[in-house]
């Protein structure tokens, strides 16, 4: 069957994956002061479970250094690591 000169057949196989992506950052900088916020729910999302995540943490270590540094090194690698992918 052909609708507009094209093959039509209720077969996923031939999709062409021409979705509608959001690119919008999920972080940009601040209308006031300085520094980056969140723009969307994933970046609210990911900015929450930082934020749980050295608050476990520190609860879990007692405040002891060589267990903070579990929670210190992943909350700020993981910022800069979005923004480099953000930059790409």
């Amino acid at each position: 069957m052909r609708e507009n000169g094209e093959l039509m057949d209720n077969n996923d196989q031939y999709d062409t994956g021409n979705y509608i992506r959001d690119k919008r950052p999920w972080f940009g900088p601040k209308q006031f002061g300085w520094g980056y916020g969140p723009r969307t729910w994933q970046g609210y999302l990911v900015t929450a479970i930082l934020v749980l995540y050295v608050i476990l943490m520190s609860t879990l270590t007692k405040g002891h250094m060589p267990g903070m540094l579990f929670a210190i090194i992943p909350a700020i690698a993981v910022p800069f690591i979005i923004m480099a992918i953000q930059r790409r």
